[in-house]
């Protein structure tokens, strides 16, 4: 990794491999699973963009990101999972803050936080999905409601005010 020096304080960069393949033939069903086992197969991230082939056929681009010691690993993967036969690939330099979690006990229960940090201050906080989803499954509530009112509590604790109690 280098050093970037950031507009507040020191980050970091680092190199990466971007991949991709564009798919006119897949289910989303199947776009979904080979989505999941890249992840799984640590991909640094995955996404699909919409994409118009030749003879005007809509499809879709499948692009991950990887270290660049994955390469020929998320390559196989990519042509063992799609319908694609080729992948192209390039480095990439992306710049990326520290990283970290903290529980936060909330009006709803805990929650995980994310926060992202430069120069060794948070910049930016935000809970984590697969928590605010799983309240709402347990309690009904829209996961909006929920976020909102985790993001009120962890800002207040931020701020020096005891935890509220857990109970919706």
């Amino acid at each position: 990794m280098c050093g970037f020096e950031g507009k507040n304080g020191a980050g970091a960069s680092e190199k990466a491999l971007e991949m991709c393949a564009n798919i006119d033939d897949m289910t989303a069903e199947d776009l979904s699973a080979a989505m999941d086992v890249l992840l799984g197969a640590g991909a640094l991230d995955v996404w699909f963009e919409h994409i118009q082939m030749k003879k005007n056929r809509p499809a879709v681009k499948l692009s991950l990101l990887a270290r660049p010691e994955e390469k020929g690993r998320m390559a196989e993967l990519m042509l063992r999972h799609t319908t694609t036969l080729g992948v192209r690939m390039r480095e990439v330099e992306r710049a990326t803050l520290e990283r970290r979690v903290k529980n936060v006990e909330t009006r709803f229960g805990p929650v995980r936080f994310k926060e992202g940090l430069l120069g060794g201050r948070v910049i930016k906080s935000m809970p984590e999905f697969d928590d605010i989803k799983k309240i709402s499954r347990e309690t009904g509530l829209p996961t909006g409601e929920i976020r909102k009112g985790a993001e009120e509590d962890e800002k207040s604790q931020r701020a020096g005010a005891a935890p509220p109690s857990a109970g919706v």
